[in-house]
């Protein structure tokens, strides 16, 4: 059986989602404590890696993202529900999809289509979240 940790970064985008990234303008975002830090907000899918066996893969951009479209996107609104976006095929149609989120400690915890998925918050301030999903393969 191999671990595997995949570390996604996300970056915060607002209304102008060409931007990769930009502050918040909420004054209660200066917490970077990844257990008390707000994660509500909308993030672009930018940056991935992985670990495999205890050996980690270079950060790298985030290949599922569609050529000349707005990033893929999670937003995670007020009220513990989410809507995740992908944007595919040359037209950047968008695919939403949505459930619920809950945050325990530096624990966010997605919930969609009957499966939960456990992410550890690695890192946050206003412009990025870096989070880490681990699981076995056999």
């Amino acid at each position: 059986m191999k671990k595997v940790s995949v570390l996604f970064v996300l970056v915060l985008a607002f209304a102008m989602t060409f931007v990769s990234s930009c502050s918040n303008d909420d004054d209660n975002d200066n917490d970077s404590n990844p257990v008390t830090a707000s994660v509500e907000g909308k993030w672009n899918f930018s940056k991935i890696s992985a670990v495999i066996d205890g050996v980690p893969s270079p950060e790298e951009d985030y290949d599922d993202n569609e050529p000349g479209c707005p990033k893929d996107f999670i937003e995670l609104k007020s009220g513990g529900v989410y809507t995740d976006g992908d944007y595919y095929n040359s037209e950047c149609m968008l695919e939403t999809s949505s459930g619920t989120w809950s945050k325990s400690g530096a624990i966010i915890t997605i919930t969609g289509d009957g499966i939960s998925i456990p992410l550890e918050v690695v890192s946050v301030s206003s412009t990025v979240l870096k989070v880490k999903y681990s699981d076995t393969i056999e």
